[in-house]
């Protein structure tokens, strides 16, 4: 949070020592959970007072998210919150600002997922004619993966890829950068009826979204798109606001959850071949340490199970980096949930 004559950051207990090794003494450090130090949003609406504005990227937060820190913000005495359009890091960053991850996409084959892009697709837009909805336009990255039975490698350590997509009762639109698609994927996605669209098109889209819901339905009850409890402001913004659009609860992510026998299946036996491949560590680890005498230190034991985990059968990558530890006052974190 930056204001003309103060900086604060706010973060939780797992990053308290590298966020004070690395601020200096223009920030603050807001200590999330500590007894008597303000949540980010209290500390925002805080310095608010006296009739400012608080402006933020409405990418970056939920429109729950937006709508408390405004009712926070005006009870301070603030005017209220703005949705800046512009980042203004981004423009301070510059050129110098890392591009985009462009990693290939693949295909998740259906002997792995279970059903084919069809039947989700169809099952979806059966959601959406149980409650007369115009669309649903999904923003979380892991409910994409899995409609169209795609994996990436944008984000370290989860099979996603930076996208949107809009389903209709009579379309489905993927946008994300085309090159990510081989031209076998990009024939496979034509053959199921999904048009691809760059990935910054997504907003102006919206725009024809909104004329469209507009003239379907009338003055009093427009017909409105879904878009999930999850999705950004920014998005709600975009498709006309309260009048437009309905947050629910994704019925992707409902059907996600549900797994099929396939995924059932895949999920055993991916952890029978990881609890193989944990024995076999232990096994090495005791063999060093009691027989060998050797000394490990923690990359020796990460690198170490890393490799035994590759000679597994379908081994894609980690789920998280190897939290490991030594010596007597090691504590070792448990992986996030």
């Amino acid at each position: 949070m930056i204001t003309l004559d103060k900086a604060a950051l706010s973060t939780d207990g797992r990053y308290f020592n590298q966020a004070a090794k690395q601020l200096d003494q223009n920030w603050l450090l807001l200590k999330t959970g500590l007894q008597d130090v303000p949540t980010w949003q209290e500390w925002t609406a805080d310095v608010s007072a006296g009739g400012k504005t608080v402006g933020v990227d409405p990418t970056l937060i939920s429109p729950s998210t937006a709508e408390k820190l405004c009712e926070k913000i005006k009870k301070r005495g603030g005017a209220g919150l703005e949705a800046v359009t512009e980042n203004l890091v981004d423009l301070v960053w510059g050129k110098a600002k890392p591009r985009r991850p462009s990693e290939p996409i693949v295909a998740l084959p259906e002997k792995y997922s279970g059903k084919d892009i069809e039947s989700k697709l169809v099952d979806l837009r059966k959601e959406l004619e149980k409650k007369k909805s115009s669309g649903f336009v999904v923003s979380m990255l892991d409910e994409i993966a899995w409609l169209f039975n795609l994996r990436g490698n944008d984000i370290t350590y989860n099979p996603v890829f930076f996208s949107y997509a809009i389903v209709t009762p009579d379309s489905a639109t993927l946008y994300v950068d085309i090159a990510k698609l081989s031209q076998d994927l990009q024939e496979s996605l034509a053959a199921n009826k999904v048009t691809i669209k760059p990935y910054e098109a997504l907003f102006e889209d919206t725009k024809v979204l909104v004329t469209a819901a507009r003239a379907n339905g009338d003055s009093t009850n427009p017909t409105k798109y879904f878009i999930s409890t999850k999705a950004s402001w920014a998005l709600k913004l975009a498709l006309g606001g309260d009048e437009l659009v309905e947050e629910i609860r994704s019925p992707i992510g409902d059907a996600k959850a549900v797994k099929n026998s396939t995924e059932l299946e895949g999920m055993r036996q991916c952890h029978i071949r990881d609890g193989a491949a944990l024995i076999e560590y232990f096994a090495w680890l005791e063999h060093q340490l009691l027989e060998k005498k050797a000394t490990l230190d923690e990359v020796d034991a990460a690198d170490k199970l890393e490799e035994l985990r590759k000679k597994q059968k379908d081994y894609v990558g980690l789920s998280f980096d190897t939290i490991s530890s030594t010596g007597p006052k090691c504590v070792c974190l448990p992986p996030l949930p």
